[in-house]
């Protein structure tokens, strides 16, 4: 068992030099989260993740908020599209939020806070995933969130 967790660490902390967005740099995308085994407030993660129908996901291996990526889907999005998914994930890991709405709504927040957002910002966006996911009622949700109220 402990020769497996080796393994995982390796493969964690080898991964996140690979990945084109690598949270320890001066990237636009930083993000902290308690590790869930010393509940110490930490950064969050990037690893690359093998190609799926999501284009990110939060995960704990180990107990280390992570966010694995599938880089080549991801790099292909605008940046408005590039900052929800990864603040999305980051909400997930977090505040421990489970439901979509919840997380998307806590996204916009951490975008805000991290990023500047505007009203009109939020409009791009929500046309931005239109295009880029299709048409959905989750995206129109946005527009409902708590922050749009704020402006």
């Amino acid at each position: 068992m402990n020769y497996l967790k080796v393994i995982s660490l390796l493969f964690l902390f080898s991964s996140f030099s690979a990945f084109g967005i690598d949270s320890n740099s001066n990237s636009s995308f930083s993000c902290v989260a308690n590790h869930l085994d010393t509940n110490k407030e930490v950064e969050v993660k990037i690893i690359s993740a093998i190609r799926s129908k999501n284009v990110a996901t939060a995960q704990w291996p180990l107990g280390y908020p992570t966010i694995a990526i599938d880089n080549s889907a991801f790099l292909k999005l605008p940046k408005n599209a590039q900052q929800f998914i990864y603040y999305h994930e980051c909400a997930h890991l977090k505040f421990k939020i489970y439901d979509e709405f919840d997380t998307d709504c806590k996204s916009l927040d951490l975008i805000k806070e991290k990023h500047q957002l505007s009203e009109i910002d939020i409009r791009k966006l929500v046309e931005t995933l239109v295009k880029e996911f299709g048409m959905s009622h989750r995206w129109s949700n946005l527009l409902q969130c708590d922050l749009m109220n704020n402006f």
